[in-house]
């Protein structure tokens, strides 16, 4: 095709009168570029597990807080749990912070390990507060630079399984994005399982959902041993 010709605006300056006129451009002839037709393509049969670009939190740190590191000063904090109350002795300041534990035993929580979840340079801390015949499940909680709280998800405190039986499993992990994936298979045969899997931002007390998706595995691959297992900081370790 051709190109057009477009016409310049052309300024005619008057001599010593200081005015001017400005030439009319004039409409283009040329003809509209064609657009590409958009395509659509087909949806695929077995959505993917894998987290959305887009599902991101606050910007995350290359390197999370060290195992123990609560407060964020490059040094293991004293972390003592009991069935009532976590404790926990800032190495920075010497200050105790504390927490209530809302745990279903009414044995003393145990202390599961640590991870820096949002990647803010702090460690949250993980208690085992509830158990079943195959599943333990843990609440973390979140030192935010003045106070330890306890986070809470769905109306409560936070319950992520860790385990499962045949047919059913739980299991979460922490993603480099700074989110928490929670994860969840269940199967009718022990074979072939759905996998749900949920993603979460921290923000205050609370885990806040992002994202989630649903997709198709088979037992002993990835996807699905991922949703038995914790895959966060020291955690189940």
């Amino acid at each position: 095709m051709r190109a057009s010709l477009l016409a310049v605006p052309l300024l005619i300056v008057a001599g010593c009168s200081g005015s001017s006129t400005t030439a009319t451009p004039q409409p283009s002839t040329s003809s509209p570029v064609p657009t590409a037709e958009p395509t659509t393509e087909a949806p695929s049969s077995t959505p993917s597990l894998t987290p959305s670009p887009t599902a991101t939190a606050t910007p995350a740190r290359a390197v999370p807080a060290a195992d123990g590191d609560v407060d964020g000063d490059g040094k293991r904090d004293v972390i003592q749990p009991s069935a009532t109350l976590l404790r926990v002795t800032l190495s920075s300041t010497g200050k105790v912070v504390t927490a209530p534990v809302h745990a279903e035993d009414p044995r003393p929580a145990a202390l599961l390990g640590t991870a820096d979840i949002d990647r803010d340079g702090r460690a949250e801390v993980f208690l085992q507060t509830a158990q079943g015949a195959s599943t333990q499940f843990a609440t973390p909680y979140r030192f935010d630079g003045t106070s330890l709280k306890e986070l809470q998800l769905d109306g409560g405190p936070a319950r992520l399984g860790i385990g499962g039986s045949v047919t059913h499993g739980d299991g979460f992990r922490c993603l480099p994005t700074g989110l928490l994936e929670v994860r969840q298979a269940d199967s009718s045969d022990g074979t072939t399982f759905t996998v749900h899997a949920s993603d979460y931002r921290i923000s205050g007390t609370q885990l806040v959902l992002v994202s989630s998706r649903t997709g198709k595995g088979r037992q002993g691959t990835p996807s699905v041993e991922s949703a038995y297992t914790s895959d966060c900081g020291t955690v189940g370790d």
